[in-house]
């Protein structure tokens, strides 16, 4: 009797035992299972996160491309119409070809030929030219146009008589601009901060021929318009 109720109770301690040892490795296996899935979450939530800066930058880039866009659209209309202005007011001046207006790209160039602003190696202004700057001024005070004021002079050197004021076409070209720059500042009130004056000497001809005529072109005050840049859209957090 003692023999059979010692078997019965190894019996139920080993069928026990197995069910202890299955259910620890059900266990584990939904340990790992938990485990994957949370890797798996986390996998997705780099992946969700990667997509959508891409997608922001993209929109980001769509949007920068868009105003540049409309930027330069507004700009070359604006160039056109102020260039439009210019011919109109300037009709006599180019018809004598002492004006020439060119626009190219985002830029609208006013060519003066030096002998309407001022005398042979002089940087004050003429009457003439007082007169070509004061309509000019007039289509500068409606815009918002940076303003580049560059002197050139032909290869001609600097004469003795001139040597203790204008060293050399560099000075003479430099002085010329300045001229210019402060007359449209001080006559035709144009903010300061939207000018530049430049002297460039002989050293950017629009010919290079040496007749008495070409030599005439290259002598010359260019007035460059160029609208400010695109302002950068505002950054989203």
């Amino acid at each position: 009797m003692k023999i059979l109720f010692s078997l019965i109770i190894t019996t139920l301690l080993l069928a026990s035992c197995v069910s202890v040892s299955r259910f620890d490795e059900k266990q584990a296996e939904l340990d790992a299972c938990h485990q994957q899935a949370q890797s798996d979450t986390k996998a997705w939530q780099a992946k969700q996160a990667e997509l959508e800066s891409a997608l922001k930058q993209a929109s980001d880039e769509r949007d920068a491309c868009q105003s540049k866009y409309s930027h330069a659209v507004t700009t070359s209309t604006q160039l056109q119409q102020h260039a439009d202005a210019l011919r109109l007011s300037l009709q006599d001046e180019i018809r004598n070809k002492e004006v020439e207006i060119e626009t190219l790209k985002d830029k609208l160039t006013v060519r003066v030929l030096d002998r309407i602003l001022f005398k042979t190696g002089s940087a004050q202004i003429l009457p003439a030219g007082e007169a070509v700057l004061d309509k000019l001024g007039k289509v500068l005070a409606t815009a918002q146009d940076y303003i580049r004021v560059e002197g050139h002079t032909d290869i001609v050197p600097i004469s003795a008589r001139l040597k203790s004021k204008y060293f050399s076409n560099w000075e003479l070209s430099a002085a010329r601009a300045a001229s210019v720059v402060r007359y449209l500042q001080y006559d035709q009130k144009i903010d300061p901060l939207r000018m530049e004056a430049v002297g460039f000497s002989k050293y950017r001809p629009v010919t290079a021929g040496t007749t008495a005529e070409d030599l005439q072109r290259n002598r010359r005050v260019e007035i460059v318009l160029s609208a400010p840049p695109a302002r950068e859209p505002a950054a989203t957090n």
